[in-house]
């Protein structure tokens, strides 16, 4: 069985990433303060806003996901979070989508080992407790 820290480190945070940035740029934010933000070069803000990267998961297609993205994006904007709580919340989105079980069919599509009606990792290890 694959690491589940692994899969939501390598196909969700970047996914998460992704529609972070996406929001932030449709909200006016320049790429450069976008990276600046998010830790990452400008050439990554700019691969994330063209979904070169993090395309492989639609973390946005899971409403409850989506609404954590744009608050953390709105807080960005007007609130001047500074790179530690942005990159703590992008954490919390990531293991809120591991926690309630989003992965799981991508997760069985990768990892033809996985019993996805047995497996119980990511509720119990992710614990779902929505984010701040």
């Amino acid at each position: 069985m694959k690491d589940v820290f692994e899969l939501a480190y390598r196909y969700v945070v970047p996914s998460v990433r992704s529609v972070l940035t996406r929001e932030l740029i449709k909200r006016g934010m320049l790429e450069r303060k976008a990276a600046e933000l998010l830790g990452l070069s400008c050439s990554a803000v700019s691969r994330y806003s063209n979904a070169e990267r993090g395309s492989t998961i639609n973390v946005a297609r899971f409403r409850d996901v989506l609404q954590l993205i744009e608050k953390l994006a709105e807080d960005m904007t007007h609130n001047e979070l500074d790179e530690y709580e942005v990159q703590e919340e992008i954490a919390r989105i990531a293991a809120y989508f591991m926690s309630k079980k989003y992965f799981c069919k991508f997760h069985s599509k990768i990892d033809s080992k996985i019993d996805i009606a047995r497996c119980k990792i990511c509720p119990t290890v992710f614990v779902s407790k929505g984010t701040n």
